[in-house]
């Protein structure tokens, strides 16, 4: 089984080599020999860091990292053979993690050794996160309340697959034609041929027609099949969304918390549901009167150019789009001829390097990814090789999921081996057509920043235990720092036109349009506000213990939710709750309000940068990745925040960025 590339430990892994049939021998192989090695540990308990961390983290390590190599490959080359290995195996995985977290000789052991005096301070912050892991996980229950938990998990776990490839599914499935009478206003490069066009639904090509399109109808269509989206048979997530709720109350109530959103919330920095309501508040209370000055300055422009009637939802983006391009003199397609991914990649990692200290290199030849379009960079210290990055820019649709994300393919471990760190980082930009360069929006540009920022926390740190190097163990509501961090820095004149080589003419972004560009940042900033608002305080309100009253539905509350937090109501016809990956499908249930978390103490790092010298801000970039990149989660979040910025966060500091405030 040693050739098995599931369960090769080599550096880079050989994707091109793997099969669904090789992903099963190695689950079959290695999840026995996990459940044994388990057991070993139980009986030669060893009350030791080494004895209760690190034996039962390599016990079970093969078997993890072949799942972790699949639920990879399903996100990224999607397919029914794919998935069916995923199905089959995640119950065993559940199991054998539920297994390890549910232990009570490891429990007790782990009690123990935090009674002790012979861990470090990073070693007692993991053992602490451990313990209250593994007391959510139920190590503490009864025996018949144990097995309904994990009944209920395995459950959620299955119905969170389910609603993911629905959504994934009616993405690929959904088309809308384009006749060529109705196609003004579409960028070109969206219409190859003569037409009619077949278009899918992809953010990349619903956010062009949206914005660019002059047809009404056709934006209708368009935004009526991206919004339902999930809601349709035989891709219809509405019963999943009132399951998965209805499971996670029980899986509260049988760990003793008044509802999921404090389960949740308390291994988070947050602590509980109303600390997070209590940041919360104060941003709405700036953020609806300004989005509804925004509203009414775009209803009045829509109308002076010939717009009837009020504006509806798929008008938004297109006359947004119209004042944005009369405020600031450009418009975002002609921008993109600006940038051509491969000179927005240069300047970024020319960035990196100058405030952080490493070198970026691409490496050319064989890379065994699972896609052509896969590059990948080696990142070093001086001469010393220090980490990885591949890098999968482009969307396809159907076997790549939407979005962009950052996740780790291999994590920094000189605990019980000599492994350097690598990260992946999935973006869905447009593709290059024929010999014409791939380009990026500016939107795009930022995206790629952000989750870049992830994989520097992930690729910089300087922790060699994996149980709390990278992003491992860092809270929740923390992990977004980092990539909104990275993510500002586009925002400088200068900076972006260091990204900018015009594709005809070689030329740079001229400065006044760099200048125009960051105006733009604040345009309708209290709109984006509220609908952030929207989804975390929905979020929470999904998970609290006051709902579901009779009668009432996620749907029902959703549109109170809106009513109270947007200048208009939300359109009876959209149900974007059905595609909400991030809290049905991902790691944010009663947990979205991390982005707004993360943001308010990222703008706050960044704002240090701001009009400082080159010299002062390598040397914040330095202190940056000696604190908020080194340390991982081997500190609590809040403590690498004041070790770097010496005091609390500023609450105000990303209202202050955004221009809602003075």
């Amino acid at each position: 089984m040693k050739q098995n590339p599931f369960l090769d430990d080599g550096w880079m892994p050989k994707y091109d080599a793997m099969t669904p049939e090789l992903c099963e021998a190695a689950l079959e192989a290695s999840l026995p020999v996990a459940e044994r090695a388990l057991e070993g540990v139980e009986k030669r308990l060893d009350v030791s860091w080494e004895g209760l961390v690190v034996a039962p983290g390599l016990a079970v390590r093969a078997p993890f990292e072949a799942w972790a190599i699949l639920c990879h490959l399903t996100s990224v080359v999607n397919s029914p053979a794919w998935r069916e290995q995923e199905a089959k195996w995640q119950p065993r995985i559940i199991a054998l993690a539920q297994r390890a977290s549910q232990s009570k000789p490891l429990y007790e052991g782990l009690m123990a050794l935090r009674e002790g005096d012979s861990l470090e301070p990073w070693q007692r912050h993991v053992v602490e996160r451990q313990l209250l892991a593994m007391r959510q996980s139920g190590v503490g229950l009864p025996a018949p309340q144990r097995r309904k938990l994990n009944a209920v998990q395995a459950k959620l776990a299955k119905l969170s697959m389910t609603f993911s490839n629905n959504v994934l599914d009616a993405e690929r499935e959904a088309k809308v034609e384009v006749a060529p009478e109705e196609a003004a206003g579409i960028p070109e490069d969206l219409l190859q041929g003569k037409g009619p066009w077949t278009l899918g639904v992809d953010f990349a090509t619903y956010d062009a027609v949206m914005r660019h399109a002059e047809s009404a109808d056709v934006r209708e269509r368009f935004w009526r099949a991206r919004v339902t989206r999930g809601a349709v048979a035989p891709h219809d997530n509405t019963k999943l969304i009132d399951k998965i709720l209805e499971l996670r109350r029980q899986e509260a109530e049988l760990l003793g918390y008044d509802d999921y959103a404090h389960l949740s919330t308390a291994a988070k920095m947050a602590g509980d549901p109303q600390t997070v309501l209590d940041l919360l508040a104060p941003m709405a209370e700036v953020g609806r009167p300004a989005a509804k000055a925004e509203d009414a300055t775009l209803a009045a422009f829509a109308k002076a150019n010939g717009h009837k009637g009020r504006l509806m939802p798929w008008d938004k983006g297109y006359w947004s789009e119209k004042l944005s391009q009369e405020t600031f003199g450009y418009d975002e397609e002609t921008l993109r001829q600006y940038f051509p991914m491969e000179r927005v990649l240069e300047g970024l990692f020319g960035l990196i390097e100058e405030l952080f200290g490493v070198r970026i290199e691409r490496q050319k030849g064989a890379l065994h990814a699972w896609h052509k379009d896969v590059r990948f960079y080696r990142i070093f210290e001086g001469e010393a090789l220090i980490a990885g990055l591949y890098v999968d820019p482009y969307a396809r649709p159907g076997t790549k999921n939407g979005g962009a994300w950052m996740n780790e393919i291999r994590g920094r471990d000189f605990e019980t081996r000599r492994q350097l760190p690598i990260a992946v980082v999935c973006c869905n930009q447009k593709p290059p057509r024929g010999k014409a360069p791939a380009t990026m929006s500016f939107y795009e540009i930022a995206t790629l920043f952000h989750e870049v920022g992830h994989a520097l926390q992930e690729t910089l740190t300087r922790v060699d235990s994996p149980t709390c190097s990278g992003i491992s163990n860092v809270e929740w509501d923390a992990v977004e720092i980092a990539s909104q961090f990275l993510e500002q820095f586009p925002y400088e004149p200068a900076l972006l036109r260091g990204l900018s080589c015009h594709v005809e003419t070689g030329k740079p972004l001229p400065a006044d349009l760099a200048k125009r560009i960051v105006a733009k940042r604040t345009y309708r900033a209290g709109a984006a506000l509220v609908r952030q608002l929207l989804f975390a305080e929905t979020d929470l309100a999904l998970h609290a213990k006051g709902f579901p009253r009779k009668g009432d539905t996620p749907l029902a509350l959703l549109r109170r939710m809106a009513k109270r937090l947007l200048p208009t109501a939300l359109h009876e016809d959209d149900r974007f709750l059905n595609a909400f990956t991030h809290i049905f499908a991902g790691g944010y249930a009663a947990g979205y309000y991390s982005y707004k978390w993360s943001e308010t103490l990222s703008a706050d790092i960044y704002a240090r940068f701001r009009g400082a010298t080159a010299a002062q801000r390598r040397k914040l970039g330095r202190r940056v990745r000696e604190t908020l990149f080194a340390l991982g989660g081997s500190r609590p979040a809040a403590e690498v925040f004041r070790d770097l910025m010496g005091r609390d966060p500023d609450a105000t500091a990303i209202l202050r960025l955004e221009g809602l405030v003075e």
